[in-house]
């Protein structure tokens, strides 16, 4: 310990003599590691974290399993019955699904809220009892019951502000008296987002093993692993395939964790992504600093020699370099931690406004703090490591007869930094490749015209009851008479209703052409589609192409009729007039009670050809066929109301509210936003993301030309006598810029070539996230190659 002392005390000072190469290192491991812990905070809470309560750990999920095509049905009231009376590996089993609940009492104005349906024994299995009031009991759950409910702690706090009062209060919620049993500890929104849960009652309709509408969660016994319960689960739904091979034919189970459950696919793939792309920083910085090592080992050589020479071991000399760089490292490692807090700050803020799910929460904890510590020290050691084997190999004759000149160590160190540099610039440019489609696929995404006038356009979605309003006439009533209600609002300009937004999805049917019957009846054409009132293209902005857009008598009187766009026109009816053709829909009759099958509809004449409107909420790029069929043709429960507004439309959402509330007071306003806002929400994974990865790149690529530069400044300082003796003899200008630029450059072209070989191989894994974007886009990787070679060029310069 006296001489590790010794050797601490030493490392300091020697670092203190050379601030500027000091400064440099500490700054490039501080951004290596800083960008390091970031991304692994983030991805510790979306990928590995436990829910936020005790034992969280052994609650499991099951979800259904079609053998065949790979789909997830959900599991029916019946299945759920059988696994919990015969499944050994958990010690309870319970199911749930989500829903709406609309509260609507004297507290505050009507308001939608996520609610939950658990079984009785749900929070017994998750092992969390209520703060106020009681759990559910066995009799909440039969058919009769009083409806409860239990409210979140979220939810009491701000509705009812915290009144112990509320438990026995019967609310309103969904227009029935519901008694409020009990409130749930702060924090607890299980499994995501939730604001009060409710009994699962179980109906006639539940009770056919058809309907699979359930999620299903448990407790793993003390005995049990993951691997067993999956087995045995898959081994009961086998069985009961066995028992009822009508509805569960191919049916299997698997049981996974709750973060396999709630953050797979597209998620695991961003984070996975972004921890491979800020490991390749690391190393990045890692070969940076053992370059600039390396460097300032020359300069050295004299007094590793002096050392040898007096009897120092060659591990001593070793462990004395090592501890050199742990001292960088462990200085980068405490102002990265740093940099990591006040990253995570602004992801969190950059997040939340979109929705950030309650679980995840983003903290620096034990795990983060071992994480950053094992790297801080393996990052020491990575980029120490060479330079310290390098230096204690040192022929002590030879380091001593240069006087300390290095020509001899720069020698043999010239192929070790070359391969350094190479690897920095592979390296970058995979990074850059990765960070350029992302970036491409955002602008491809905001770039891309939606089609409409999304400026001064307020929204918000309204779902009637089917209690108060049960048959289309209804329904077309209530809309009438809030169509002009918010007509008459200062500032309103037009009013419209749509099953969607743009940008939002829409419904599919069924359908046939007039001329072009299908080959196979099971096998019918579908088509997305809008239902829309007649003010919705001047609201949004937009006119049809030719023919004309609908009227009030639309699907009152008269012949039906429908509007197509570009793209539908354009693939139906190739060259030919798309106005007067006829197709007919393949559904479900207005009003039909659930379960009538479908059938074909009256035809419908198209009036009207629209330019392309982007409808499409996967890709807000992509474009679709689409129809649009008129409000009072096709009427529904829950629409869009959509108002163009002569002011800034957030500052009409609250009277926009009074009035729908006047007409209906227990009606809830959902999603009152303006267009722009809801658009660009939709986008903010592709920006936020998109935006880490540029930054990560930006940082590799400056990382990688300074680790050039400083290789090849290195060089030209070494190599001063020589291109003295070349320009007395005649060399010119250019004949020595000629000679640094081929040494430079010949490092960087060895880069491109790996680093682009590497890039298409490891882009097709961000396939997933990429907007009309292939993963081996040329244009990217032509311009991550320019871009490189200009920062090797300004950093050979």
């Amino acid at each position: 310990m006296h001489t590790f002392w010794q050797d601490i005390r030493f490392g300091l000072r020697t670092l203190r003599k050379s601030p500027g190469f000091t400064a440099v290192a500490i700054i490039v491991i501080t951004l290596g590691i800083g960008i390091n812990a970031t991304v692994f905070t983030l991805a510790n809470a979306v990928l590995y974290k436990n829910l936020p309560f005790a034992n969280s750990e052994r609650i499991l999920y099951i979800q259904s399993h079609n053998r065949v095509n790979g789909d997830d049905p959900g599991i029916s009231y019946p299945d759920f019955r059988d696994f919990r009376a015969q499944v050994k590996s958990f010690d309870g089993l319970a199911a749930m699904t989500d829903s709406n609940a609309d509260i609507s009492d004297k507290t505050s104005v009507p308001q939608r809220y996520q609610a939950f349906v658990f079984s009785a024994n749900a929070f017994s299995v998750i092992g969390q009892k209520p703060v106020l009031g009681r759990d559910f009991l066995p009799e909440d759950e039969r058919p009769g019951a009083t409806p409860v409910a239990i409210l979140s702690y979220g939810l009491w706090e701000t509705r009812y502000a915290k009144d112990p009062g509320v438990i026995g209060r019967s609310i309103r919620i969904n227009e029935k008296p519901t008694v409020v049993i009990g409130v749930m500890p702060r924090g607890l929104q299980f499994p995501e987002q939730a604001d009060l849960w409710m009994p699962l009652i179980p109906t006639a309709e539940m009770e056919k093993r058809e309907r699979r509408s359930l999620d299903m969660f448990g407790r793993l016994a003390a005995n049990a692993t993951l691997g067993s319960a999956g087995s045995e689960m898959d081994t009961l739904a086998s069985r009961l395939s066995r028992e009822y091979p009508d509805s569960n034919k191919d049916i299997g189970a698997r049981v996974m964790t709750f973060n396999e459950y709630a953050n797979g696919g597209r998620i695991r793939t961003v984070f996975l992504a972004m921890l491979g792309a800020v490991g390749f920083v690391l190393m990045i910085a890692c070969a940076n600093v053992a370059n600039l090592m390396l460097g300032r080992a020359v300069g050295r050589s004299r007094e590793i020699s002096i050392r040898s020479a007096l009897g120092a071991s060659r591990w001593r000399i070793v462990r004395q370099l090592l501890v050199e760089s742990v001292i960088l490292s462990t200085a980068g490692g405490i102002l990265g931690w740093l940099v990591a807090l006040w990253g995570v700050r602004v992801f969190d803020a950059a997040v939340i406004p979109n929705g950030k799910p309650s679980f995840i929460i983003f903290t620096a904890d034990y795990t983060v703090l071992a994480y950053v510590a094992a790297i801080t020290l393996g990052t020491g050691i990575l980029f120490g490591l060479a330079p310290a084997l390098r230096l204690s190999r040192m022929d002590i004759n030879v380091a001593l007869k240069d006087g300390g000149h290095g020509t001899s160590g720069a020698m043999r160190g010239k192929f070790l930094s070359a391969l350094l540099v190479v690897a920095e610039m592979s390296l970058a440019v995979v990074l850059l490749a990765g960070a350029g489609l992302l970036i491409r696929s955002f602008l491809k995404m905001y770039q891309a015209p939606i089609g409409v006038r999304t400026d001064h356009v307020l929204t918000m979605r309204l779902l009637l009851r089917d209690t108060k309003y049960p048959n289309p006439g209804d329904q077309v009533s209530f809309h009438q008479q809030l169509n002009a209600r918010l007509l008459a609002v200062p500032g309103v300009e037009a009013v419209a209703l749509a099953s969607n937004l743009p940008g939002g999805g829409s419904s599919r049917y069924d359908y046939e052409l007039e001329g072009k019957p299908p080959v196979d009846e099971r096998k019918r054409p579908n088509t997305r589609a809008l239902t829309i009132s007649p003010e919705y293209f001047r609201v949004m902005g937009v006119q049809p192409r030719s023919g004309r857009a609908f009227t009030d008598a639309d699907g009152v009187s008269g012949f039906p009729v429908v509007i197509v766009n570009d793209d539908f026109a354009a693939t139906y009816w190739p060259n030919e007039n798309a106005l007067g053709k006829r197709l007919r829909l393949v559904t479900q009759p207005v009003g039909a009670k659930p379960g009538t099958p479908p059938s074909p509809q009256e035809w419908l004449t198209v009036v009207g050809l629209l330019p392309n409107i982007i409808q499409n909420n996967i890709g807000l790029d992509q474009r679709d066929p689409m129809i649009y069929l008129p409000y009072r043709q096709r009427p529904a429960r829950g629409i869009n109301v959509v108002a163009r507004t002569l002011v800034p439309p957030a500052t009409l959402g609250d009277q926009f509210r009074r009035e729908v509330q006047a007409i209906d007071e227990d009606l809830p306003v959902i999603n009152l936003t303006p267009l722009e806002v809801v658009l660009q929400r939709r986008s903010w994974p592709w920006r936020v993301f998109g935006t880490m990865f540029g930054i990560f790149a930006a940082i590799a690529l400056l990382l990688a030309s300074v680790g050039l530069y400083a290789v090849i400044a290195h060089s030209v300082n070494q190599r001063t006598q020589e291109i003295g003796v070349r320009v007395a003899m005649g060399a010119s200008r250019w004949n020595i810029l000629r000679l640094i630029f081929s040494q430079g450059m010949r490092q960087l072209a060895i880069g491109l070539i790996v680093g682009l070989a590497a890039a298409f191989g490891v882009t097709r894994i961000l396939s997933a996230l990429l907007v009309g974007i292939s993963p081996t886009d040329p244009v990217t990787f032509t311009a991550v190659a320019v871009v490189l070679t200009i920062a090797g060029l300004l950093g050979c310069w």
